[in-house]
């Protein structure tokens, strides 16, 4: 057996510890010191490699390209896995509306070729995943079951790849299926067979969707839990912010539903907007981030703070699916300011928008802050009738006494 060249043992070492930058200045360093370096080819995947693991999937395929087209190299089954694994990661990685489903073909022809020329190959687990990977995208769920299966039992140089197979079928159980129980099983196998060694960003991610599975599952303390081990690895991980983002908003999220926890609400919420990149136009994820911390300031009566979350939610999206409960809350926060003119345009607005066939809106929650506007600007005439059609709406009993106090004052100041 030849030994490797000491250039090419120093990018291994590197690569074997994830270790991309260090990887990618012995190569530059490598390829700059002597350009028709005699094991170029094998420098040049290694650079693939590298801009593959940081994302760079376009770069990636140039070297790839570049040591087809220098003949030095003859497709191996190695070569042949890297070549689709870059395909595959150019799809998945485009942004939206530019993916093209032909590099995903491209992938999946790539990886049949080596199961059909190389049947003893040393890591066709990791080419039974990705075909399985394929096979969720191509919306083939029971194929792809399939090919997680046999991903199991076929040999693999990747220490992690058990776990991947187990989290990928719990995604299948919790997103195709709705079978929750079996999600959760699958998931905490993915915990568990996760090797010690490997980096804690792709751990976070099981742990995130395991919080989801047990929110949906209505165990909060427990997805509570599981949520915040995601953010303790994905704080410590130091892998891109997208997934920090997302474990923010999904902690916000529970402890939400909890109720009674709106400083660590705002807290996890703030931390979203320092670390995330305000975006220029419209943004679901953004409208949501400011709804639930006008509601979080609300709650805790910082109503300055409540009025210009929801601003700021509402204009993030402005087909809002709930605009009217968006703008009924936006009102109320105004009407505790003292802004009772435009708290009072506001749910005259919702009002005159929830009309259908005569039909008066149903909510009296609307009608008594209405009216609690109007009453506030001296219009107790206006505020009267508001009032009666907030008591029209049967609200409950101690709500109905408070409205008829209300009611009653209001005659009363009319009267004189």
């Amino acid at each position: 057996m030849v030994e490797k060249q000491p250039v090419l043992n120093v990018i291994d070492e590197y690569l074997s510890k994830n270790d991309l930058k260090r990887a990618e200045v012995a190569i530059a360093k490598a390829l700059r010191s002597d350009p028709l370096h005699e094991n170029k080819a094998e420098i040049l995947i290694r650079r693939a490699r590298v801009r593959l693991l940081s994302g760079r999937p376009e770069d990636a395929l140039d070297d790839l390209q570049a040591v087809r087209e220098s003949q030095a190299h003859n497709e191996t089954p190695g070569y042949l896995e890297l070549l689709a694994d870059c395909f595959l990661a150019r799809f998945e990685l485009a942004p939206l509306g530019f993916a093209d489903r032909s590099w995903v073909s491209q992938a999946q022809q790539y990886y049949q070729q080596i199961l059909d020329g190389f049947p003893d190959y040393t890591n066709a687990g990791w080419v039974w995943y990705q075909l399985g990977r394929i096979a969720v995208i191509l919306d083939q769920v029971d194929l792809a079951i399939h090919r997680f299966h046999r991903s199991f039992l076929a040999p693999t140089t990747v220490q992690a790849l058990t776990a991947f197979c187990y989290e990928r079928l719990g995604f299948i159980a919790f997103y195709e299926k709705r079978d929750l129980t079996t999600a959760l099983g699958f998931l905490n196998r993915a915990v568990d067979t996760y090797p010690a060694s490997e980096p804690r960003g792709w751990l976070a991610q099981v742990h995130l969707r395991r919080s989801r599975v047990l929110r949906q599952m209505q165990n909060y303390s427990a997805a509570l839990d599981a949520a915040e081990k995601a953010l303790s690895m994905a704080m410590g991980s130091g892998e891109a912010r997208s997934g920090l983002a997302e474990t923010l908003i999904t902690l916000a999220e529970i402890l939400s539903s909890i109720g009674n926890r709106d400083r660590e609400v705002i807290g996890h919420l703030q931390h979203f907007l320092q670390i995330s990149k305000r975006p220029l136009g419209v943004d679901v994820t953004w409208s949501r981030v400011y709804e639930m911390l006008g509601d979080a300031y609300l709650n805790s009566g910082e109503y300055v703070l409540a009025v210009d979350a929801y601003r700021l939610a509402l204009q993030f999206n402005p087909d809002h699916p709930w605009e009217a409960s968006l703008q009924y809350r936006l009102a109320k926060g105004l009407y505790q300011t003292g802004s009772y003119a435009e708290a009072e345009q506001i749910l005259s607005h919702i009002v005159g928008e929830m009309f259908s066939d005569n039909l008066m809106l149903s909510d009296y929650r609307v009608y008594e802050l209405l009216g609690s506007a109007q009453f506030a600007q001296s219009k107790y005439e206006t505020a009267i009738a508001t009032y009666e059609k907030a008591l029209s709406c049967d609200p409950p009993a101690a709500n109905s006494d408070r409205i008829r106090t209300y009611l009653e004052c209001a005659r009363e100041r009319l009267t004189g």
